[in-house]
């Protein structure tokens, strides 16, 4: 088997884990308030970390997940052939709506799970949620920082799109954390 398809198999194993609803669980996931503006978890000035010479203006938030999670984006140019706009999104997912009947350890494991199988550029973060993570893909120039806040009931992501994206890892991270503290 080619290492892609492993990977591949591996990371679909690893989030059915974490969408199985489980009976006999220590209990589920609490019911997530989600906030009523997304983009205020964000403002531009906080996010010119990733561009120091980029204009970016308001996010733009995006309610077509509701009840299950609500989102905000940012985008900057220039628009590039490789990657299109840089854009930075901020999505809060109820995790009860999302995921009913799954206790907390099985969500929390499914963010391990993605550092597992994520390649050299995954790892685990520290000081956000209980359980949060690093990935990269490079296929699409995504950076993403994701936690798991079980008192909160929500899962928190914060994706950063460019071509750089990846050496802004402890920017996404920080970003993350700064987002999850206004929750």
């Amino acid at each position: 088997m080619n290492p892609w398809k492993s990977r591949m198999m591996t990371l679909m194993f690893g989030l059915a884990i974490a969408v199985l609803r489980l009976t006999g669980s220590a209990g589920e996931a609490a019911a997530g308030a989600l906030p009523k503006d997304p983009c205020a978890l964000l403002k531009p000035a906080e996010i010119q970390v990733l561009a120091s010479n980029a204009k970016i203006g308001g996010g733009v938030s995006d309610a077509s997940m509701a009840p299950m999670g609500v989102g905000c984006t940012y985008t900057w140019g220039p628009r590039t052939r490789d990657w299109g706009e840089s854009a930075l999104t901020i999505t809060v997912i109820d995790a009860s709506r999302a995921w009913p009947g799954t206790s907390p350890d099985v969500l929390q494991q499914g963010i391990f799970a993605k550092v597992k199988v994520g390649g050299p550029n995954a790892s685990l973060v520290a000081g956000v949620g209980d359980a949060a993570a690093f990935t990269f893909e490079a296929r699409s120039s995504n950076a993403t920082a994701e936690a798991y806040l079980k008192a909160k009931g929500v899962h928190l992501s914060v994706t950063y799109h460019a071509g750089d994206a990846l050496s802004s890892k402890d920017k996404v991270v920080a970003l993350l954390k700064s987002a999850a503290a206004k929750l």
